[in-house]
């Protein structure tokens, strides 16, 4: 009886009124300080050694609901990791009343996150979920010992407060609504104790948030340095890339040479520098297209990131662009939509009537941002292969949202269908690559391509630091064949279910596309996607993390071992956002 005593805690008081965290058999502590603390109906906290079952049942009956807006916020004289502890951290009872220390401990909150009930049916399905709890229940001690007047502000003032010296790159009203604090896998927990799973990411969080062999791998001590010193962890990364690269072909990877660089969008940097060192030689005096003007290429909706040239060849971004920029007054890009055979034969036949020069066609293998989960076919691109080697353009494969997330494939040129192709100039990845936890891109490149760089054209302080390279090692060694086929097998199910989904809703939901763990929903006019008032905010709020995309869609890049049953949670959360959110 006394060991049950000494791994419980009692709250006491009332209503609005003062609270005491008391562990059983001993004093009150917390006194004016304190606030009632997810206790029970009758006043008690649940077991901490009670069976994990049991605990779900008890704490989805007692568990005190979430605090209203008008709750203040103080901060309680005793630690939260020691009641934390006298709770007992193992059970998932415990879970619950971990977050109830964040929640009435803290200021008004917006973001209410997953309801309790759907927390613990996941805390006893995967362990991520109590670590990332216990994460958020030491850090928000830590932060009210830093920040105390910043965490007793509400969520709204809260965000305000933090981002006030940063400019935003995107529109205000899309910046997510709460502070997070802590995550392990899928699992986010903010400052106010409201519980996301998170699908946004942009593609990076392949294995979720704080994978630890990565992180292992990222803390590694390490002699940093770029490619001027020369480093077996650029080795081994060479040697993964390899092996992953060209698997399921006869005759292995295609590419013989890669570039490290940090970010995505600066591996299309470099490719579009490789595509204007070979302009340069076709257009020269004496050559093939000598004297020609010069023209890009890429997919309607194609997305190349937001710097330099790679923004040249951002349909997806053009309009902004081009109402800001000087630079882009007399823009040249061409654009053929997805899969269209017709209009790519029509575009180069343009070309050669009119008396231009192509020099290079970007595109996305599964597309991520103009129409998100979109693939190309191995019949487009064939053709497209077939005539940038007619005509002499440089063809680049953009890999950087695709790679292992659309078919559990780093390469198209191992993706089904596409085996037997010829493979691109250069092919680019990064978000997956890096998981999202330190910069790394890659831009492999066939002998011809390679052969083209030029010394001196490009430079950077960090290119193939050893750091870098490990991480990148080492996400390739995680992608097992099960984490493969896990990839096909969940984004069948999250299409099938959507396009259920939306035959259930009958027009709600006009369009699904999806490509492995790369899909989207497009939904009807009358619903706003994204900005105030939208599917978007609302599923944030409601406790599901997601992006837009395209015209009007929702985009969702899960975890790579996501489950069924998160499946089945996220699409609950789009039939909810469209019942019940904004528009409805």
């Amino acid at each position: 009886m006394a060991g049950d005593q000494a791994s419980r805690a009692d709250v006491v008081g009332r209503g609005d009124g003062p609270a005491h965290v008391r562990v059983a058999g001993g004093r009150p502590v917390g006194g004016r300080h304190g606030r009632e603390l997810g206790a029970s109906n009758e006043g008690n906290a649940h077991r901490a050694d009670g069976d994990a079952q049991g605990a779900v049942a008890t704490s989805a009956r007692t568990a005190r609901p979430s605090p209203t807006p008008h709750h203040c916020c103080h901060i309680s004289s005793l630690p939260l990791t020691s009641i934390a502890y006298a709770l007992g951290t193992s059970t998932v009872a415990s879970v619950i009343e971990q977050l109830n220390l964040i929640r009435f401990n803290a200021g008004e909150r917006r973001t209410v996150g997953l309801d309790d009930n759907t927390v613990c049916r996941f805390v006893t399905r995967d362990p991520t979920l109590a670590d990332a709890v216990n994460a958020a229940t030491e850090e928000f001690e830590a932060l009210n010992q830093e920040f105390p007047e910043l965490m007793a502000l509400g969520e709204v003032e809260q965000v305000a407060a933090i981002e006030q010296h940063l400019v935003n790159f995107y529109a205000d009203d899309t910046v997510n609504p709460y502070v997070s604090m802590a995550a392990r896998g899928p699992w986010i927990v903010t400052t106010k104790g409201a519980v996301l799973h998170d699908n946004g990411g942009y593609g990076m969080l392949g294995f979720g948030h704080v994978p630890e062999p990565i992180i292992e791998a990222m803390s590694k001590p390490q002699v940093m340095a770029n490619v001027m010193t020369p480093s077996l962890s650029q080795f081994r990364l060479s040697e993964a890339l390899e092996r992953e690269i060209g698997q399921t072909r006869q005759g292995g990877c295609p590419f013989t040479h890669f570039l490290a660089m940090n970010s995505g969008s600066e591996s299309v940097s470099v490719a579009t520098r490789i595509a204007d060192v070979n302009a340069k030689i076709l257009t020269d005096e004496g050559a093939r297209h000598a004297g020609k003007p010069v023209k890009k290429m890429s997919l309607a909706g194609g997305f190349h990131g937001r710097t330099g040239r790679p923004a040249q060849f951002s349909d997806s971004c053009l309009t902004a662009y081009t109402t800001h920029l000087a630079t882009f007054r007399d823009e040249d890009l061409i654009t053929v939509e997805p899969n269209d055979v017709d209009g790519l034969e029509a575009a180069y036949a343009r070309a050669d009537a009119e008396g231009y020069f192509i020099e290079a066609f970007f595109m996305e293998p599964v597309m991520g941002e103009g129409n998100p989960g979109v693939a190309m076919s191995p019949d487009f691109y064939s053709t497209a292969r077939a005539l940038t080697k007619e005509h002499g353009s440089i063809l680049l494969i953009d890999s950087i949202q695709a790679g292992l997330r659309a078919t559990g494939y780093l390469s198209l040129v191992d993706y089904p269908g596409f085996q037997d192709l010829e493979a691109p100039d250069l092919e680019t990845y990064s978000k997956a690559l890096n998981a999202g936890q330190y910069p790394l891109s890659i831009l492999a490149l066939t002998p011809e391509s390679a052969a083209l760089y030029r010394q001196g054209i490009y430079g950077n302080t960090m290119t193939a630091n050893p750091r870098a390279m490990d991480i990148g090692s080492t996400v390739l060694g995680m992608v097992t064949p099960e984490v493969r086929q896990n990839i096909v097998d969940r984004g069948r199910e999250f299409v099938m279910k959507l396009e259920a989904l939306a035959e259930e809703l009958d027009g709600q939901i006009t369009k699904v596309e999806g490509t492995g763990l790369l899909f989207s929903c497009e939904l009807d006019p009358r619903f706003k996607a994204y900005g105030t008032d939208s599917a978007e905010e609302f599923m944030r709020l409601q406790g599901i993390g997601v992006i837009h995309g395209g015209d009007n869609s929702l985009r969702f890049t899960p975890h790579f071992q996501v489950t069924s049953e998160e499946v089945d949670l996220i699409i609950d959360h789009v039939r909810n956002a469209v019942l019940n959110g904004p528009g409805a």
